[in-house]
């Protein structure tokens, strides 16, 4: 497989974004609450060391299918992007940007609760820096973490419809930080021919070893969103996205 890196000429070219200045100077309304994020122990930390070694050997079976489109994506290079998917399809994600752009590095929101610690302490052993706090705890310290985790060189993976729902609904903090920092914003679509699908609010993917997943890549430059009120702005980005999702079961 070629060295992948993700983008197109356009985007390289500086802050291209021209939405309207008062969707600019739309608030974070997320909590403020500075809480210190909840913290596993060491052996807790000890348990998800294992558990992340058997991800890597169970990752290593599955089956990425794309075209040539998503492939030319792939071969170009990019500055640090904003990479969204949903929060069902984390798993299949994660394990899709650690095998094919391994020269990039990967910071991603997850939620500061206990649960969160869980899955905090997992992405960190497999690699990808997480960033703590939700809309509904540490929000606004989040999207500065994310916004300098952006300068610093990190893609930033951010799933809209997390950590509480509703499923696939496009919540406006990636757009934040990408009008922030003048990012790129990547959309990521993993779609599952095959999957266990927990009972939870997302219906959790869980790829079967060895099953196809089918990705789907679309970059977005900042000037098509020039002129756009930041809710319009949101509704577009929920239409795209919308665009690349399938849900075959």
């Amino acid at each position: 497989m070629q060295s992948c890196g993700f983008t197109n000429a356009t985007l390289c070219q500086p802050n291209v974004i021209a939405i309207s200045f008062e969707a600019c100077k739309v608030k974070f309304y997320m909590s403020e609450n500075t809480q210190i994020p909840e913290q596993l122990k060491w052996h807790q930390r000890a348990l998800l060391a294992g558990l992340a070694f058997f991800m890597r050997l169970w990752g290593r079976t599955l089956r990425y299918h794309w075209d040539a489109d998503v492939q030319s994506i792939m071969d170009a290079e990019t500055p640090p992007a904003v990479v969204i998917f949903w929060h069902n399809r984390i798993c299949a994600g994660i394990i899709f940007y650690l095998r094919y752009f391994r020269q990039r590095r990967l910071a991603t929101l997850i939620s500061a609760s206990k649960d969160g610690a869980w899955l905090a302490g997992f992405v960190e052993k497999l690699g990808v820096q997480p960033v703590r706090g939700s809309r509904y705890n540490r929000g606004a310290q989040a999207v500065r973490d994310m916004i300098t985790a952006n300068s610093e060189g990190f893609d930033i993976g951010v799933s809209p419809d997390g950590s509480r729902g509703p499923l696939y609904d496009m919540k406006p903090g990636a757009l934040k930080v990408a009008l922030k920092t003048g990012a790129p914003i990547i959309l990521l679509s993993l779609n599952h021919a095959s999957a266990w699908r927990l009972k939870t609010w997302d219906r959790f993917y869980i790829p079967h070893p060895f099953s196809k997943i089918q990705v789907r890549l679309h970059v977005i430059a900042l000037d098509e969103f020039s002129g756009l009120e930041l809710a319009e702005a949101v509704a577009t980005l929920k239409a795209r996205m919308d665009a690349i999702t399938v849900d075959l079961f």
